[in-house]
């Protein structure tokens, strides 16, 4: 099966002329994971699937990544977990309303990240709903050698608790959110992440922290950690190191969170609906080799 890459920016690329409703080729899955290597984040144009194919799609790419929110999950297929703020006759919530609020690489807080996130626009609003991506790549490099040198061979201090980080707020659209981060604040343990992370298939370096789940460095005070950790964030939110992607109706986006951080930017409400479904490919313990 052959297929088109086109360039939408440095960190995406669009992929065209694909069907992944099937299973892919070992030719033609080669050259996706290629592309993939290539460009962080991937668009798989023109898609129309099922749970069930877009589980067994990205089975492809490697073994999934359990979901922890099973009220969420696809009663279809319990690896897809839907991402929505449509609400049920009975108030209940079909999906995560809140999911991606802010910048942060997916369950960096797990001591095996999820490797890549698969993400399928079942829904999108007529205004709004956009996902903005920070290539970390990019900031990586252009960090001041004096900054690289403060951080290279450190740890961040990851956590999934939104009530443990003064740099984010709970949504209040979430009727379970604030009883669900207490529980988590409690019941998982700090998770220790290389500040740089070298990525395991093109060897390049990654700045690997975020504001949604760093809240710390490791072995450092935080009267010296956080400005450390707010010198940093601000570097890597400047502009010019973001693509946004703007949803077409059966994109299948799928990116690389080893070396990536992004956000749902909203700008939607009811009765405006924005449906997606998520897969996660299991990935490994993040490292820090220094170059040679």
């Amino acid at each position: 099966m052959r297929f088109a890459v086109n360039r939408l920016s440095d960190t995406a690329g669009e992929v065209v002329g694909l069907d992944c409703a099937g299973p892919l080729d070992a030719e033609t899955l080669a050259a996706l994971k290629r592309a993939m290597l290539d460009f962080p984040v991937v668009a798989i144009r023109s898609q129309t699937l099922t749970p069930r194919q877009q589980a067994a799609f990205s089975r492809q790419l490697g073994p999934l990544e359990a979901q922890d929110r099973k009220t969420y999950c696809h009663p279809d297929d319990a690896d897809i977990l839907i991402l929505s703020n449509e609400i049920r006759p009975d108030g209940s919530a079909v999906g995560i309303v809140d999911a991606g609020d802010f910048w942060h690489s997916d369950s960096s807080h797990l001591e095996e990240p999820c490797r890549a996130t698969v993400l399928y626009a079942v829904r999108n609003p007529t205004t709004g709903g956009d996902t903005e991506f920070i290539n970390m790549y990019q900031v990586y490099d252009a960090l001041p050698a004096e900054l690289r040198r403060r951080i290279e061979g450190r740890h961040g201090i990851h956590h999934i608790s939104k009530t443990r980080n003064p740099r984010v707020t709970v949504s209040t659209a979430r009727t379970d959110a604030v009883a669900y981060y207490k529980e988590r604040e409690t019941a998982t343990r700090d998770m220790l992440q290389p500040m740089v992370r070298t990525h395991p298939e093109t060897g390049r370096q990654a700045l690997y922290v975020s504001p949604r789940f760093t809240i710390g460095i490791a072995d450092l005070a935080d009267a010296e950690a956080q400005p450390l950790l707010d010198r940093l964030f601000a570097i890597m939110l400047e502009p010019r190191f973001r693509y946004r992607h703007r949803w077409r109706d059966g994109d299948l986006v799928v990116w690389d969170n080893r070396c990536l951080n992004h956000q749902a930017c909203g700008g939607y409400s009811l009765p405006d609906i924005r449906r997606m479904h998520r897969t996660t490919i299991r990935g490994d313990k993040p490292f820090y080799r220094p170059a040679a």
